[in-house]
């Protein structure tokens, strides 16, 4: 595990690193465990002491020496584990996280190790699970069904929204705490789950038992709001871009002809998968730099172009941001934004433009580790900087007024201005960060969702539509 942890650092971490000063960052949190040991270092030794008295002894390795190091670190935890009641009692599991926490401690705050537990559940979260096909709230006799999810196991067995489960495979749920009875109705693909159901209107239980499909966690919302189709993206998973490939159809299904454009909301929207951030931009753009990525490890270096496979050509698109849309969500954003694709409307997005790559661990935990930058089409940074929307809707003057908030975007010049500065910057001088953090600061509204009215004038308003566009391409090449 710590040879493990300690070649991926030293190999693919964005940033290089002394193997020595991380190794014993995460010997330092040996304390945690036991608040009587500790860990010196003198010359080329490494001393474990306990209440101040050195009960082990290793040879310091070099310095980018990841085995040495690794062996050093089960020397001492061995060692230390024949003195020390609390390490003794501590399993191997939980000395794992401990000291890993520690070395990725040093890194970034995006780096981080999941152990096995937490990695099953972003596993779940990015590929699917074994369920039936609901969302369920909480009730005093058991759960209430929320959600029913279309062509999945409960909705093609007469499942209902409304619905009372009350017992699982006999398992009576009333009292049981709603995480627990997830995982009761979660399981591996293929196995059943008998559900007994109270609805209103039915005097007797109902009995269905329904075969656990895989299961994704939906991403993309639809709403019809007449003219204009609303897509509401809550994360990127594997299926983020047939989510949204379909949203599009529908509303271009529904609202047919009288369709003026489609409000895609990215606010609260805190990434996920880069790969599907490529391809949801994909389904908006003919050809073109998407984005691109930059590391230290070779395979860090990427270049994402468009496939020519646009659906969605011609459709009038604005995106919504707010302070908390970050890394996915962020790529899209900045694409169509370059691109002169979509306008951007609401506050600049969080800055969070590095790449992490997932990767798996003997104990079927998982090692996050950050290894690239992520740029915009026309090569800015997204990391720390975020996106400057089009459309500032943050002014407390006029937070509320959408024409006041247009004229002011776009006949002062002030979003050409402030997407110009952003796109220009050098984010290694921190003068100028400190300038583009304070350009469109997220801060709550008050009162009515004016982003939402922002959009849909732009919609319904070719004209100011394109005014906005052209705000944002004038400036693609600087």
């Amino acid at each position: 595990m710590f040879e493990t942890v300690l070649e991926h650092v030293n190999d693919i971490h964005i940033k290089p690193h002394s193997v020595d000063d991380l190794t014993l960052a995460g010997l330092k949190r040996l304390e945690r465990i036991d608040p009587a040991a500790s860990i010196e270092r003198h010359g080329d030794e490494i001393q474990l002491l306990i209440n101040g008295t050195a009960i082990s002894t290793a040879r310091a390795g070099t310095a980018d020496d990841p085995v040495g190091w690794a062996a050093t670190v089960e020397h001492l935890i061995i060692e230390g584990r024949n003195v020390s009641g609390a390490l003794q009692a501590t399993d191997n599991e939980k000395l794992f996280k401990t000291v890993i926490d520690g070395i990725v401690g040093e890194l970034d705050r995006y780096s981080r190790y999941a152990d096995r537990k937490a990695a099953r559940q972003q596993r779940e979260d990015r590929e699917g699970f074994g369920g039936v096909g609901i969302s369920i709230l909480g009730d005093e006799d058991g759960a209430r069904i929320q959600r029913v999810t279309k062509d999945m196991p409960a909705n093609r067995n007469d499942v209902r929204v409304g619905d009372i489960i009350t017992a699982a495979d006999g398992d009576a749920l009333k009292g049981m705490p709603l995480g627990k009875i997830v995982r009761l109705l979660r399981g591996p693909v293929g196995t059943t789950v008998t559900l007994s159901l109270r609805r209103d209107g039915q005097e007797s239980p109902l009995v269905r038992t329904l075969v656990r499909a895989r299961v994704i966690p939906i991403t993309v919302f639809f709403e019809n709001h007449g003219n204009i189709g609303y897509l509401r993206m809550s994360g990127f998973n594997q299926d983020t871009t047939r989510e949204l490939s379909e949203g599009i159809a529908q509303a271009q299904r529904e609202i047919g002809a009288r369709l003026k454009g489609v409000v895609i909301d990215l606010r609260g929207n805190p990434g996920g998968l880069l790969d599907q951030a490529v391809d949801s931009a994909d389904l908006f753009l003919a050809g073109g730099r998407i984005s691109s990525t930059r590391g230290r490890h070779p395979d860090s270096q990427q270049i994402f172009d468009a496939t020519h496979s646009t659906i969605a050509d011609g459709i009038p698109v604005v995106m919504l941001l707010d302070g908390a849309s970050a890394s996915a969500s962020e790529v899209l954003a900045a694409a169509l934004q370059d691109t002169g694709r979509a306008v951007l409307v609401g506050s600049r997005s969080f800055g969070k433009g590095t790449v992490q790559t997932v990767l798996q661990m003997p104990n079927a935990g998982e090692l996050i580790l950050t290894w690239a930058r992520l740029l915009s089409p026309s090569g800015y940074v997204l990391h720390r900087l975020g996106v400057v929307p089009t459309v500032c809707t943050s002014s407390a003057d006029d937070e509320n007024d959408a024409d006041a908030i247009l004229q002011r975007a776009l006949d002062e010049g002030e979003s050409r201005r402030q997407i110009s500065m952003r796109r220009m910057v050098d984010d290694n001088d921190p003068k100028a960060v400190k300038a583009v953090a304070a350009l469109c600061p997220w801060q709550p509204h008050s009162g009515k969702d004016v982003d939402i009215e922002v959009a849909k004038r732009l919609l319904e308003t070719p004209g100011l539509y394109q005014k906005a566009l052209r705000t944002t391409t004038l400036n693609a090449g600087s």
